[in-house]
């Protein structure tokens, strides 16, 4: 593609993307319900993007995988952002509880409803950017470990904060963290673009998420090291991976998204977090 046509195509594309933005509510907490709500009443109609690491799934085995091998097991993990909890359901096969947690009142009940009766599953809705919240949530299921896919990218970095903090108190002194984050180099263009997006098209699943969810975002070991400080924190591993979405066009191959991911633990004060 030449530069002049380059040049226009992404005129065209920020143009689309703009106006597709202005139909998102203005509160983040908003967006998210309304989102589900939207998804149960069929009035989005099109793929959740990141709802394709199901069962079976190569980024899903990988995710359970490492939490095999650097966390605790026989702790109950918790969830966060669990959406309509297909990966929860996922989890249930590793851990002997889990707990899907998500913003929307809307994300439990679908999650509830798809994944009923399976035995040590189950959902609430928490805002979990609230350290208060999460505390009291500690207090009644005691040390767990804590899982995190796509959600501390679309946050602010006061929000982002926040949610440090209620995974500090939801880990207690045994628990671990395992996240993985959206970390696709260059802009929100970059991103777009990756998954299929022009200035003449935009597929309907990237189309339909630009128009109702957060703008996505980087996070990487940068990022990771601003919001799980080392005096609070111990890294115990970290690397490179992707995130799949689904495909863009009906009867297409999924997509990938890189990523990054870490498992952490607290640092008790005075010691170290243990290996």
């Amino acid at each position: 593609m030449s530069a002049p046509v380059r040049t226009g195509d992404t005129a065209r594309l920020v143009a689309r993307v703009a106006a597709l933005s202005l139909h998102r509510p203005r509160h983040p907490d908003r967006r998210w319900d309304d989102f589900w709500r939207g998804v149960s009443q069929g009035s989005l109609t099109e793929p959740i993007i990141w709802d394709a690491a199901g069962a079976g799934h190569e980024e899903t085995r990988n995710h359970l995988q490492t939490m095999a091998d650097l966390m605790d097991t026989s702790l109950p993990v918790i969830d966060l952002g669990c959406g309509n909890g297909a990966i929860s359901r996922q989890l249930a096969d590793l851990f002997p509880s889990v707990l899907g947690v998500d913003v929307s009142p809307g994300a439990v009940a679908a999650a509830g409803s798809a994944h009923a009766r399976i035995p040590g599953l189950s959902f609430r809705s928490l805002d979990a950017t609230r350290p208060a919240d999460a505390a009291g949530l500690a207090q009644e299921i005691g040390d767990a470990n804590v899982f995190v896919r796509g959600v501390f990218h679309v946050l602010s970095r006061r929000r982002q904060a926040g949610l440090a903090a209620s995974v500090e108190a939801l880990l207690g002194a045994g628990g671990r963290i395992y996240l993985v984050e959206t970390n696709v180099p260059g802009g929100a263009l970059s991103y777009l673009r990756r998954l299929g997006a022009t200035g003449d098209r935009i597929p309907g699943p990237l189309r339909q998420a630009i128009s109702a969810l957060p703008k996505p975002g980087h996070f990487g070991a940068r990022q990771r090291s601003r919001v799980f400080p080392a005096s609070r924190w111990t890294l115990v591993a970290e690397g490179s991976t992707f995130l799949t979405t689904v495909p863009m066009e009906p009867g297409g191959r999924p997509g990938s998204i890189p990523a990054y991911w870490a498992v952490l633990g607290r640092r008790p004060p005075g010691g170290f977090a243990r290996p």
